[in-house]
């Protein structure tokens, strides 16, 4: 993925708190969208016992502007309360710990695993699905898991976090769902060169 030697996280956030919420409201939603209403979210709840206190009425007012922004809502109220009571306002470094919080499932836990934490996890959302299907990484039927263990399989530890976020940003400019842009990079690596490497593996 040496189109994107610095890609990256595109949420703005702090800490490992800051990125857990903005996870949480991306969920079918862009980035962009996110970190329009982000800054003055964190300005009004800037920690969990913040978010605990505040209701979902409340939490709402600030990010009524991104979809889905009711459930939303009710998922940070509950997912504060439990980082102040549970766990002491932090954010836990586990999986299992992070998916019992509340709007919380396993891409948004590998997300703040491996960006917060550095650990070698990766979340495979829609673009990362498409392009493992389309370059016959794994079997058209797969699973989001089938391909997250597949990816992780084939990427050594170190490398993880950065085709993670390559592939994001491929999948978003280039190999997109709707008339891809391939045949207008006639230096980028051909779909049939990904087949055949197939992530190295």
């Amino acid at each position: 993925m040496s189109l994107y030697p610095n890609a990256g996280p595109t949420l703005n956030f702090q800490n490992s708190f800051e990125l857990l919420v903005a996870v949480v409201l991306s969920a079918q939603t862009t980035d962009k969208q996110v970190n329009k209403v982000t800054p003055g979210l964190f300005q009004a709840f800037p920690t969990p016992k913040a978010l605990a206190k505040g209701t979902p009425l409340e939490i709402e007012t600030y990010i009524n502007q991104i979809g889905l922004y009711h459930n939303k809502a009710r998922y940070l109220h509950a997912l504060g309360k439990s980082l102040h009571e549970d766990f002491h306002d932090q954010v836990p470094k586990t999986r299992h710990q992070l998916m019992q919080l509340a709007g919380v499932g396993r891409k948004t836990a590998n997300v703040v695993l491996s960006v917060a934490f550095n650990q070698p996890t990766l979340g495979v959302d829609t673009h990362i699905t498409r392009i493992a299907k389309h370059h016959q990484l794994v079997q058209p039927d797969a699973t989001v898991r089938q391909i997250e263990d597949r990816l992780i399989s084939v990427l050594p530890p170190e490398d993880i976090f950065h085709v993670h976020h390559a592939l994001i940003a491929f999948g978003r400019e280039i190999c997109t769902p709707k008339h891809p842009k391939c045949t207008n990079y006639p230096d980028l690596y051909s779909c049939q060169e990904i087949r055949k490497d197939n992530l190295h593996g």
